[in-house]
């Protein structure tokens, strides 16, 4: 386990049969600075409830490592 600064975020996909589906994600960032940089590209406003410092399970944004993570939760 780490402790980062967390951006999280929500994919909505639209699938072939109409229906949107909802994928939640997260960033983690070594410093609330960067966090925070990330967040104001994306929202344009400060939200308390992001860049929260916290403990993740991935040390990093690599894919591999958010992909391992999603199913480990799943198969949990």
């Amino acid at each position: 386990m780490f402790y980062k600064f967390v951006f999280f975020f929500h994919i909505f996909v639209l699938e072939d049969n109409g229906l949107v589906s909802q994928i939640d994600s997260q960033f983690v960032f070594p410093s609330e600075e960067a966090c925070r940089i990330v967040e104001a590209f994306v929202h344009n406003e400060r939200d308390k409830n992001n860049c929260v410092y916290q403990k993740v399970l991935t040390s990093n944004n690599n894919a591999v490592d958010n992909l391992n993570l999603l199913l480990s939760q799943k198969n949990s």
